[in-house]
C-alpha cells in the first residue's frame, strides 16, 4: 500500500462538539485565573525575584560568603546527619507498621463494614492532612526537644499517607486469590498474610523505600522547629550568618540524599519493586 493509501485508511478524527470544546476553553481560563489570582494573592514580584537571585547583594552575596565551606563543623554535621538518618527510619518502621495494621479496615474490599472503612479512612486523612511540622510542633510541647518528637510526628503522619496508598494497592489487586480463601473457610488474617501482602509486597516496597526518601528530607525540616538533627544545626548557623557553616552541612545533606537514592534504586532493582 501506498503511503498515501495508508493516510487515507486511517480513522477520520473526531470532531469535538461545540459543548465540549467550551468546557475545554473554559476549564482553562478557570486555570489560568486562579494562577494570577495565586500569584497576585502572595504579592509575587518578577522584579523582586530578579534583585535577589542577581544584584550583589542577593544571591551572589551569600554563595561568595558560603566558599570555602568550613571543615570545623563537619564532625557535629556527621553525627548530627546520623541522628537525623535515625529520624526518617524509626518514623518510616513506625508508620509502616501503623498503616499495615489499618490497612485491612482502609481497604474497600477487604473492611469487615463500611462504617468501619469511612471511621478508618477518616483517621487516615486526618493524620495526612496535618502536616509533619505541625505534628512536631504538637510533640515538641508534649515530649520536648530533641529528635524524639520529630519521630514521633514523622511516624503519625506518615501513617496517614503510607495506610491510604497501601489501601489503594489492596484495592486494585486480583480479588482471585483473596475469594478462594475466603470460600474455604480462611481467617481475615490468613487472607491477608498469604493472599495479600504476597501479591502487593513489590508494591509495599517501593512505596516504603519512597516514604523513606521523603521522610529523610522532613527530618531536616523538622529540625527548624527543634526536633534535633542536622536541621537544627543548619537553622542555627543560618541564624547566626554562619554561610561557610550552612555550606558544609548541606554538603553532608547531599552526600547522605545521593547515598539514599542510590540505595532504594538498587534495592527495588533487587525486589522487583
Amino acid at each position: 500500500m501506498s503511503a498515501a493509501g495508508a493516510v487515507a485508511a486511517l480513522p477520520a478524527r473526531p470532531r469535538r462538539s461545540a459543548r465540549s470544546r467550551l468546557v475545554a476553553w473554559g476549564s482553562v481560563l478557570i486555570a489560568a485565573g486562579l494562577v494570577v489570582f495565586a500569584w497576585l494573592n502572595i504579592h509575587g514580584s518578577f522584579a523582586e525575584l530578579v534583585h535577589g537571585m542577581f544584584s550583589a547583594k542577593g544571591m551572589p552575596d551569600i554563595i561568595r560568603r558560603s566558599w570555602p565551606p568550613r571543615t570545623n563543623v563537619l564532625g557535629q554535621s556527621l553525627r548530627d546527619s546520623v541522628v537525623t538518618f535515625s529520624t526518617a527510619i524509626l518514623g518510616t518502621f513506625l508508620s509502616v507498621i501503623g498503616g499495615l495494621a489499618l490497612v485491612p479496615f482502609a481497604s474497600r474490599n477487604l473492611a469487615p463494614s463500611r462504617v468501619i472503612y469511612e471511621a478508618v479512612r477518616l483517621f487516615l486523612a486526618f493524620t495526612r492532612a496535618i502536616d509533619s511540622l505541625i505534628f512536631a510542633l504538637l510533640f515538641v510541647v508534649a515530649v520536648g526537644l530533641g529528635p524524639f518528637s520529630g519521630m514521633l510526628a514523622l511516624a503519625v503522619h506518615g501513617t496517614g499517607i503510607i495506610g491510604k496508598l497501601y489501601a489503594e494497592a489492596i484495592e486494585e489487586m486480583d480479588m482471585a486469590p483473596i475469594d478462594a480463601l475466603r470460600v474455604s473457610g480462611a481467617s481475615r488474617t490468613q487472607i491477608f498474610l498469604h493472599a495479600v501482602l504476597p501479591a502487593i509486597t513489590p508494591t509495599f516496597t517501593g512505596l516504603t523505600l519512597y516514604r523513606f526518601d521523603v521522610n529523610f528530607r522532613s527530618s531536616l525540616v523538622l529540625g527548624l522547629v527543634g526536633a534535633g538533627g542536622i536541621g537544627f544545626d543548619i537553622n542555627q548557623s543560618m541564624e547566626l550568618f554562619q554561610y561557610r557553616e550552612v555550606f558544609t552541612e548541606l554538603l553532608v545533606v547531599l552526600v547522605w540524599v545521593l547515598v539514599i537514592e542510590r540505595v532504594s534504586a538498587v534495592l527495588r532493582e533487587r525486589l522487583g519493586a
